[in-house]
């Protein structure tokens, strides 16, 4: 599968149910709780602006809401884009909030209590299992009668692309669950390594084609001093923070690899690519890189903040050959850093046996990032909520980043966007750690590549999105494998539990084993058997198993 990409019927019966309540009482009793059910009800509809109408209500309602947004956003009820959003759809908030950082422990207990719910979890994520699991129980709400009636934005975000609405559909036909869409162009070609550019110019060294010519000049920048220092302190290779898995980039120049629990699609079979000798080889080729000094010795306790320190502010401070990353963050940004300037993009490697694959990720997608639980008193209200931010991303509404004029400012005539199109907006305020002028996504955003593409850029100014969109463009785009294995999956409750935890096991006895065989502690000769039959005692053909099912069920012949 190539990448290219309900309040009625609860007023109803609660109206049904108190009618039955009264069934022995006099008929003039029944007629006047009826009376008042209808009015209470009639009253409340008549509080609502059509679907698709901002504000949501005519008169201040309240919405009970569990966010998780990142440690740096501040207090969220002084928080900006929470009173512009309050303004702009006469709801208000009472917000219950726990951080990013530790959010699934704290969301698993809340919903383990099964008390004090909110009306919405606005969360990074509650996965399928949990969707079916507690949508099964009744304790979150089916969305679809909701949606039909009241989602006037989500239908809009449903029709862009119909892979959306069946991605978050249960085995049980319902919907739990919105999504964040996030169609980020270099995203999709996440997993790249950066080089020293003025490194390479300093050796005479050519952008490396192949992995012994990247182990090449990995050597070079070790014993030839590129940064000129007269010590030989120089790290050839290290990671970042995000997408900065080891083996991430160089074991596509092998087998593809798709990182987490490593399976692959391969007309249309779900494949163990950790199993096949290809990715031996490649565990092989990371290993004697390491073994000659050629990788960073703390690469397993390498972030973001410590690669900065790395790699300085200026050429002569810096010690960094290349980096395994997605993105950009390893680096200072400021004005006066020069060395952010000279680190390009490596295009995919060529290994021996002729492998040259960049990794390409499904459609940008997040499921469970909105649901109503059953503790709404007021599932319309609810639903309102979570459509009128679909919709504000749908009007080109930029305040999501914060404050028009201190955050962002409109286009001028005349800018061009991240892709050469007319520019929409200008960001003013870039990254800005902390703040509390926006929820710091965490929530069911509607980012199309339209909305991320209208970024204004400055000539002549370092920009780091227009780079990642360049250097992916002309060097990742295309170069994916013939399948891309989907990002998402819906089972039926008990093989979606399964799987979950299957997966979980997997994904960590394989970073472990990478890190393990990489550095040594587990011999590739030695340990190869040990290693594939602890994975199959792991469940990994099961988990192959599962996951075949899915795609078959859900995907096969659909895209």
């Amino acid at each position: 599968m190539k990448k290219k990409f309900t309040a009625y019927a609860a007023a109803l019966l609660a109206l049904t149910m108190l009618l039955a309540g009264c069934s022995g009482s006099k008929n003039g009793n029944a007629e006047s709780s009826a009376s008042a059910g209808a009015s209470a009800s009639s009253s409340a509809s008549d509080n609502f602006n059509a679907p698709g109408t901002l504000p949501v209500v005519k008169n201040q309602e309240t919405l009970t809401v569990w966010a998780s947004p990142p440690s740096w956003v501040g207090d969220l009820n002084e928080n900006w884009f929470t009173k512009y959003f309050e303004e702009k759809t006469n709801i208000k908030i009472n917000w219950v909030r726990a951080n990013m950082e530790d959010y699934r422990d704290k969301l698993n207990l809340l919903l383990a209590s099964n008390t004090d719910l909110p009306d919405v979890i606005l969360s990074w994520g509650i996965s399928n299992a949990q969707q079916i699991a507690y949508g099964s129980q009744g304790l979150f709400l089916p969305l679809n009668e909701l949606i039909d009636k009241y989602g006037s934005a989500t239908k809009q975000v449903f029709d862009y692309n119909p892979i959306i609405k069946s991605t978050i559909t249960a085995p049980d036909g319902n919907i739990y669950g919105l999504p964040s869409i996030n169609e980020c162009f270099h995203c999709t070609y996440s997993h790249k390594m950066w080089i020293n550019q003025k490194w390479l110019d300093q050796l005479g060294l050519q952008m490396p084609k192949t992995t012994d010519e990247f182990y090449a000049v990995l050597k070079a920048f070790k014993e030839k001093d590129p940064n000129g220092n007269g010590k030989a302190d120089e790290i050839p290779l290290t990671r970042g923070s995000w997408q900065g898995g080891i083996d991430f980039f160089l074991m596509n120049a092998f087998i593809d690899n798709e990182a987490g629990n490593r399976l692959m699609l391969q007309d249309d079979k779900v494949v163990q690519a950790p199993v096949q000798p290809e990715w031996k080889e490649g565990l092989s080729y990371l290993h004697k890189l390491y073994a000659e000094g050629l990788i960073d010795p703390e690469f397993l306790l390498e972030d973001d903040n410590k690669v900065k320190i790395l790699t300085g502010t200026t050429e002569a401070d810096n010690k960094v050959g290349a980096v395994a990353s997605g993105g950009l963050s390893w680096v200072d940004w400021s004005d006066a850093n020069t060395v952010k300037d000279d680190y390009v993009a490596v295009p995919p490697l060529t290994g021996p046996a002729g492998v040259s694959l960049a990794k390409e990720y499904a459609f940008g997608m997040g499921v469970g990032n909105f649901v109503i639980t059953k503790a709404a008193k007021n599932p319309e209200l609810a639903m309102r909520f979570g459509d009128a931010i679909y919709q504000l991303y749908l009007e080109g509404d930029y305040n999501l980043y914060g404050q028009e004029g201190d955050v962002w400012e409109k286009a001028k005539a005349g800018e061009v966007g991240l892709d050469g199109s007319p520019a929409k907006y200008n960001v003013l305020k870039s990254g800005e750690q902390p703040n509390n002028f926006t929820w710091g996504n965490g929530l069911n955003s509607f980012m199309t590549n339209e909305w991320r593409n209208g970024q204004v850029v400055t000539p002549g100014v370092w920009n780091s999105e227009k780079i990642l969109y360049d250097e992916t463009k002309n060097k990742y785009e295309g170069k994916g494998p013939k399948q891309v294995m989907p990002g998402s999956f819906m089972m039926p409750e008990d093989e979606a539990t399964e799987w979950e935890e299957l997966n979980n096991a997997v994904i960590q006895y394989l970073d472990e084993s990478v890190a393990k065989f990489v550095t040594g502690s587990m011999d590739l000769n030695k340990d190869w058997d040990k290693y594939l039959s602890e994975l199959k005692k792991i469940g990994y053909d099961r988990l192959t198993e599962l996951t075949q099912k899915a795609y078959d069920r859900q995907y096969k012949g659909k895209m």
